[in-house]
């Protein structure tokens, strides 16, 4: 008995399960479908999420066989970036920031991401590379990357992303204006955790510029909103601790804070 068709909504499944970190169920169903895959987009459609879910998990003979089978199909010169921005994108948050930036300056210089159908693959390398250089501490760099991801798609989807990584660079730069600008900027969007983020970098910035008032307002709106996946609870202790200790040493010497 022929074995059943592939449909979207189980390689949607799979992709649901990849976006929401579970790679190890995301892959276990990519594998079952590949079994079952015959027509050729829907193949490479699942083999990209199989090089996605591996790349995360570290499976490298499940990566490796899926690049092999790529290699056989057409056009393999797109299946090669792709490849190389999933390990990259991977490498940033396996602090492996160096090797990321190498893949992803190589990747920038092929023909591909020059074509129009790809200017969203140059965007996501863009951004890939301003987080590198964010990184590495080479926040002027960072900062040029990021413009240049922003001038393809003012606001694209890693937006959210870059505002925080802008607001990083920023601080560190003691651009503190700028940094507490950038990262208000994400309160709005919709992404909570994020937005807690942000105000812990906004709380920061006031803490550097000694505005200690409004330091401990933010710091006060940050503890409501813990525990955040984002956001170290020790960080913030230490932060709100700190404003309170200053302010309370002004007042004692009788200075305005």
């Amino acid at each position: 008995m022929p074995k059943a068709a592939v449909t979207f909504e189980e390689i949607e499944k799979a992709e649901r399960l990849s976006a929401q970190r579970e790679f190890a169920a995301s892959l276990a169903l990519l594998q079952e479908l590949l079994t079952r895959a015959q027509d050729g987009q829907i193949r490479l459609r699942i083999l990209f999420d199989v090089v996605t879910c591996s790349t995360w998990l570290n499976q490298k003979e499940i990566l490796n066989k899926a690049i092999k089978e790529l290699k056989r199909l057409p056009e393999y010169e797109v299946s090669h970036s792709f490849v190389v921005m999933t390990q990259a994108s991977a490498l940033v948050d396996f602090g492996r920031a160096q090797e990321a930036l190498d893949l992803i300056n190589a990747i920038l210089r092929t023909a591909i991401l020059q074509k129009e159908d790809f200017q969203d693959w140059k965007y996501e390398c863009l951004f890939l590379k301003g987080r590198s250089l964010t990184r590495l501490a080479r926040c002027d760099e960072a900062l040029r990357a990021f413009d240049e991801a922003h001038s393809l798609y003012a606001d694209g989807r890693f937006e959210t992303d870059m505002l925080l990584d802008r607001s990083n660079c920023l601080s560190y730069l003691a651009r503190y204006d700028e940094a507490y600008d950038a990262a208000s900027q994400v309160l709005n969007r919709g992404e909570e955790e994020r937005a807690t983020l942000a105000l812990q970098y906004m709380a920061e910035c006031r803490m550097w510029q000694s505005r200690l008032p409004e330091a401990l307002k933010l710091y006060a709106a940050i503890r409501k909103r813990l525990p955040c996946r984002l956001v170290q609870e020790q960080r913030v202790e230490t932060g709100f601790k700190n404003a309170m200790a200053r302010l309370e040493k002004l007042h004692h010497q009788g200075r305005p804070s």
